[in-house]
């Protein structure tokens, strides 16, 4: 147990080492009378947080960010200390999707109902989305990213409402894991239907984004 802490302390000396040379980088282009010492209740949760998050670059990005743009006169305002917090709940897939989406606006989402006489409907899937086969390296947990992402206020999803353009929702249509659910063989008078709909980011992860990637 000593080693594993012993650990844990070196990693810590070595990501405050290694943020030390990221928030140069980041502040090298700021004014020296615009940089002001970050507030505790920032800075001392996000450096210690830092030791955990040595082996994910995406994470410990978030981090120098969220400091730089703590110490920072123009910027600090913005800086949230539930966001350290927020850091702390999302996987490294969850940041690449989120800066994904930084720059894009509402975004495709599917379902599919097997529909039963008499008996309403089930949902077979919910909240299909190809994100993940763009930026992430657990592709099969896209729906739990974007359950966690919904949970953390970082997008809405709207199920009654959908995109205008047809062909967004082609990719997810014609995929091969939705194609197959599709043909899957059915009881009498049951019957598979996709429903669309969307989700898009809140005005608070905007400001996530702003400050933190």
């Amino acid at each position: 147990w000593f080693g594993k802490w012993e650990k844990w302390i070196i990693n810590g000396e070595y990501a405050i080492k290694e943020t030390e040379k990221l928030l140069e980088k980041k502040l090298e282009n700021i004014s020296p009378e615009k940089i002001v010492e970050p507030e505790p209740y920032v800075a001392i949760p996000a450096i210690q947080q830092l030791s955990y998050s040595l082996d994910s670059e995406e994470l410990r990005e978030m981090y120098a960010n969220l400091l730089a743009s703590s110490m920072n006169k123009d910027t600090k305002t913005n800086v949230h200390p539930s966001y350290v917090d927020i850091i702390k709940q999302l996987c490294p897939d969850e940041a690449k999707i989120l800066k994904y989406l930084s720059n894009k606006e509402s975004q495709p989402l599917i379902d599919i109902h097997l529909n039963k006489p008499n008996k309403g409907f089930e949902t077979v899937v919910h909240n299909f989305s190809t994100i993940a086969e763009l930026v992430c390296e657990n592709q099969k947990d896209i729906f739990s990213y974007l359950d966690n992402l919904e949970r953390l206020k970082f997008i809405q999803v709207y199920d009654n409402i959908f995109l205008m353009d047809n062909e967004v929702y082609k990719p997810l249509e014609e995929h091969p894991d939705i194609k197959r659910i599709m043909n899957l063989p059915v009881n009498k008078g049951e019957s598979y239907e996709i429903l669309r709909h969307l989700f898009e980011l809140t005005a608070f992860a905007k400001n996530f984004i702003k400050v933190c990637l």
